[in-house]
């Protein structure tokens, strides 16, 4: 089979993630999306906003149609709820800076985790991210090649580094059980690669990056072009790339990690905004509804009674004026109204009803100001949906880990590795009593000062970031005499 062919998973997912980056995109991005199902090309149905704001009159293909339909979707507001409530739960985890210890040989990795200067803690804010819209992302560590002849100084200069791939960039995979774990044993990866025209200009390509266990049990890699051709990599005509390890031997695993919104296996998880982006389109259609009504007759109508044709040949030959400084004259027994149309509140009523699920699914940037709410309570309110968040968070922490592992396996050496990421979504309430409760258990020697400064911590009376020997120092420098 082609190597461009996708994982049956992956065709029913694909959609799904599409739906959530849309939104989290916003309304341009919802606005522009078509239909593309082959049964509607050509048609009304396949036009600019079609995907999520199906024509009212789909069968009408005339080009008055096409120019209503549009105004139709101009005037839809598109309110970006899943982007706001996907931002306020990364503020939540990284309220707190990450905790992050590595060992030497690779502590660089800390300022420069994938080769292009960005931060461990700035990547792991984009996993985060890419977990609540998809519930997945591809990580894989990797050795830059190097050629023969350098010497242990020079190479000792050259980093591991993680590359991370969207869940649409993963198109396929496969896993086997060995010694009773299951392994990964072929991933195929999606790059985007740009190829030279002339000195001044290139051109971007697809190129596909297979990651795979040979016949004999070791960890290779392929490249094809988009047209699944496979590419020779050197000029002796070889196809296969052979990382190998600090040591020099060859790997038998594939250091490549899937994470995931549940768990951290092969299989897609559900993305956590998907509820959320599905309830935020349905808003969204509502308010195109709404909109289209107060358009058409939102507008009140002057209606003039019992006139002739005469009447109105002679006084309103240069048509009719409205207005405070108008003066309408009419015959005995005429009148004259403004018709103004009640207010459809269907769809203003459907907006509010999906307000209101949006925030029960766990859209906390949405306030229902209506009702006063103790911070306990909404603590209660949201315990399902931080239940969830903190899934995610552990997921990433084991799949940080491990790859550093990996990383520790390329560039040699060992060490403890230390990644953990905030689980204090909600500020803790300082409570005097409690505090003076640990220093009596601190004097009685009970629980020691690192304890003490570990509840401070959480409870943001020190700053998440100072460690015990930064206290400690400072103490040093404070003059008891002062």
């Amino acid at each position: 089979m082609p190597v461009s062919d996708k994982h049956p998973y992956y065709i029913k997912c694909q959609p799904k993630w599409s739906l959530v980056r849309d939104c989290c995109e916003g309304s341009q991005a919802v606005k522009q999306a078509r239909n593309n199902t082959s049964n509607v090309s050509g048609t009304l149905e396949s036009q600019q906003g079609s995907l999520y704001l199906p024509p009212p009159n789909p069968t009408d293909n005339s080009q008055e149609n096409k120019h209503r339909y549009r105004a139709y979707v101009t005037r839809a507001n598109f309110v970006n709820f899943t982007d706001s409530t996907k931002q306020a739960f990364v503020g939540m985890v990284f309220s707190k800076n990450p905790i992050i210890e590595l060992p030497q040989q690779i502590a660089g990795m800390i300022e420069d985790v994938n080769g292009n200067g960005e931060s461990v803690e700035s990547t792991a804010k984009r996993t985060l991210d890419e977990q609540l819209k998809c519930g997945r992302q591809g990580l894989l560590v990797d050795y830059p090649e190097v050629q023969m002849g350098l010497t242990l100084a020079q190479t000792a200069q050259i980093n591991p580094f993680f590359k991370f791939y969207q869940s649409e960039d993963v198109i396929n995979w496969k896993t086997k059980v060995y010694n009773g774990k299951i392994m990964m044993c072929m991933v195929v990866l999606k790059e985007c690669h740009e190829e030279p025209i002339d000195q001044f200009s290139s051109e971007k390509k697809d190129r596909y990056r297979v990651l795979m266990l040979n016949e004999d049990g070791y960890y290779i890699q392929r490249l094809y072009n988009e047209d699944d051709e496979l590419l020779i990599i050197d000029e002796e005509g070889n196809t296969d790339i052979y990382p190998r390890k600090a040591d020099g031997s060859l790997w038998t695993e594939i250091p490549f990690i899937f994470i995931g919104a549940i768990n951290n296996d092969s299989e897609p998880d559900k993305a956590p905004l998907y509820d959320i982006a599905e309830v935020n389109i349905a808003h969204y259609r509502n308010s195109a509804d709404y909109e289209e009504s107060c358009f058409l007759v939102g507008q009140p109508t002057p209606v003039v009674a019992g006139l002739t044709q005469g009447w109105v040949d002679d006084n309103f030959k240069n048509g009719l004026e409205i207005g405070s400084r108008a003066v309408i004259p009419l015959p005995e027994g005429g009148s004259a109204t403004l018709l103004q149309a009640s207010p459809n509140q269907m769809p203003e009523q459907g907006m509010i009803n999906k307000e209101k699920q949006m925030i029960q699914i766990g859209a906390k940037i949405i306030t229902d100001s209506g009702q006063a709410e103790t911070a306990e309570a909404a603590k209660i309110r949201f315990a399902g949906q931080n239940s969830k968040l903190a899934t995610i968070v552990s997921n990433i922490e084991d799949a940080y880990k491990t790859a550093f592992q990996w990383a520790l396996m390329f560039s040699g050496g060992d060490g403890d590795i230390v990644f953990t990421l905030n689980r204090e979504f909600y500020d803790k309430a300082v409570d005097p009593q409690l505090i003076m409760a640990k220093i009596q258990l601190l004097d009685r020697q009970v629980i020691s000062t690192a304890d003490m400064r570990s509840y401070m911590r959480d409870a943001n009376i020190i700053a998440s970031d100072r460690t015990d020997e930064d206290i400690d120092d400072d103490l040093r420098e404070v003059s008891p005499f002062a």
